[in-house]
């Protein structure tokens, strides 16, 4: 395939601005996004590229010369905050595209609108997946088969902290995986006056919290916090019951039994000190995203590559890469203009990113797979 010239690059460019400020008005939250999946579902249709379709994710392909399959993914879920941009295409639903996933579909679709008229080297798997924020929509996406005949997989991130334009990832962990689990506490109420008739499950969970708390640097590349704890049902109570919501992070897989392996000996030692019932129960577990050194150096063939360190964030791009080689880079956005982090709700990019972007999922199109 050709290189992209000025006008095929100023019409790719228009495109993607036009259907990004269409979806940044309309965000939905994770696995709720029926007006967004439809409005890919309208754009595909108006290319003439066949999809199916995982629950409100679509999953889309092109043929190709070689044989070869390359896919590539875009989120496209919304995130539970009001927005204060000010711009004219701002969101007023009470939902923010405030992760950039409305740029990651725009530029998708705007390599699928190329590549429609442009046959490429390898066949494209288009993936546009729904829930990453919040319901894991990879594993679904790949269920559904997503990754069916796929040999490498691409998708890009948009990145504040990265200068415009300038693509970042690491062929070591990019994202941590995560482990969320709860912790409960089952004690006896009584009054406070006769505390020694209860079993005091609060102070049950402070104590365990605060172990937690002075354990985090115990284990290199691993990060455990407590969020939220609930307990008790009035001041002059021995509270009978406590919950805590925390989080354990790790950038080495094998670190993870270990760790929650501790953690359920810490609530057994925590049980014989105070007399409570504890349990611990793992919610959800999210993989490390590791990207496959070979795509990287794919990556860096098209485009300058910053190393980037490991982030303690998560991403569920990383089930993709547990099943087929790929790679998932930031792509910079930072300009004196738009220094709000990811998640903020005065978020935004200039729009021109979204051509580079588009231009780099077509290469990939091309050279993907190694």
């Amino acid at each position: 395939m050709a290189a992209l010239g000025d006008k095929e690059r100023s019409e790719l460019s228009a495109y993607a601005v036009r259907v990004r400020r269409e979806l940044h008005s309309m965000p939905e939250l994770s696995s709720r996004e029926f007006r967004t999946g439809e409005y890919i579902a309208e754009r595909l249709t108006e290319l003439g590229v066949a999809f199916r379709r995982a629950h409100t994710g679509l999953i889309a392909d092109i043929a190709g010369c070689d044989g070869k399959t390359v896919a590539l993914r875009a989120d496209f879920d919304g995130l539970p905050i009001k927005e204060r941009t000010g711009l004219p295409f701002a969101s007023t639903n009470g939902c923010m595209h405030a992760c950039g996933h409305d740029g990651h579909t725009a530029m998708l679709l705007a390599a699928a609108k190329y590549l429609s008229l442009h046959k490429p080297a390898h066949n494209v798997r288009l993936i546009f997946q729904f829930g990453e924020e919040g319901d894991g929509g990879a594993e679904t996406m790949i269920q559904r088969g997503a990754l069916d005949g796929v040999e490498v997989i691409y998708a890009f991130h948009l990145c504040p902290d990265l200068d415009f334009g300038r693509v970042g990832t690491s062929p070591d962990t990019l994202f941590a995986g995560v482990a969320e689990f709860d912790v409960e506490f089952s004690g006896r109420s009584s009054h406070c006056a006769a505390k020694e008739e209860g079993v005091d499950a609060l102070a049950a969970a402070v104590e365990f919290a605060s172990v937690i708390d002075g354990a985090r640097e115990e284990r290199k590349n691993t990060l455990l916090h407590v969020g939220k704890l609930t307990a008790g049902s009035a001041r002059n109570v021995v509270a009978g019951s406590a919950a805590l919501e925390c989080t354990f992070r790790f950038f080495d897989k094998a670190d993870r039994e270990p760790v929650l392996d501790n953690l359920r000996g810490l609530v057994r030692e925590t049980d014989a000190k105070f007399g409570t019932r504890g349990k611990l129960t793992v919610k959800s577990v999210y993989p490390p995203l590791v990207c496959d050194a070979r795509c990287v150096r794919v990556l860096s063939s098209l485009t300058d590559v910053v190393n980037m360190p490991g982030r303690y964030t998560s991403e569920d791009f990383a089930f993709y890469l547990e099943r087929v080689p790929g790679c998932m880079a930031w792509l910079g956005v930072r300009d004196e203009t738009h220094t709000s982090p990811l998640h903020s709700d005065t978020f935004d990019f200039d729009d021109r990113v979204l051509a580079a972007g588009a231009e780099l999922f077509i290469k990939l199109a091309d050279t993907g797979v190694f």
